[in-house]
């Protein structure tokens, strides 16, 4: 609270994060972002939807789409009416993971996982598997960019070479020498 005053900001304007008693958080998280989860308490109750994001200081997740509130914003083109519908966060005892063949909510636990590599070295890893089976259930793929591989690559590196480096030898150095010398610190110690 005290940061904001300091800042200049108003307690109003910035809403402060839900505190957590540390005894009462969360230290091994089996549900990541991308995982499909059911939601079995709360207003969408009986749904399923994928984690968007995933808060491990207030213990809270926010599946897309689902438990959505009414925000009040100036009018623009993207809300004509002036009320946007935005995503809260649902507690993480709400949420289960679903099975990965019946896409049934799902008790989970965690096991440490051993498998060679080809070279004779023993990797070790921890693992979601449903409750009592041996059914692993794998972790999403991270999603870095939705862009499609000619998107990545508009612009050949042939004609990014040739726009970039223009009248640029290899031998001499991108900054005069006296120019150098002149920014240089005189009172730097030389070794």
């Amino acid at each position: 609270m005290h940061r904001l005053k300091a800042s200049g900001l108003s307690s109003r304007h910035v809403s402060l994060p839900k505190w957590v008693n540390p005894k009462d958080k969360i230290t091994q998280w089996n549900i990541v972002r991308g995982d499909k989860v059911a939601i079995i308490a709360g207003k969408d109750k009986d749904t399923i939807g994928e984690i968007k994001s995933v808060n491990r200081q207030t213990n809270t997740v926010i599946v897309e789409g689902k438990k959505l509130a009414k925000k009040h914003i100036p009018m623009q083109p993207g809300a004509p009416e002036g009320i946007m519908r935005k995503e809260m966060p649902i507690h993480y005892s709400n949420v289960m993971l679903l099975h990965p063949d019946t896409q049934v909510p799902t008790r989970i636990e965690r096991r440490q996982v051993e498998k060679t590599l080809d070279d004779g070295r023993i990797v070790k890893r921890w693992a979601r598997f449903v409750h009592g089976t041996d059914v692993e259930i794998p972790k999403p793929a991270i999603k870095y960019d939705d862009r499609s591989g000619e998107e990545k690559f508009s612009t050949s590196p042939e004609d990014a070479l040739k726009v970039t480096f223009t009248n640029v030898s290899a031998d001499a150095p991108p900054v005069p020498e006296d120019l150098l010398r002149e920014l240089r610190n005189p009172y730097k110690r030389r070794a």
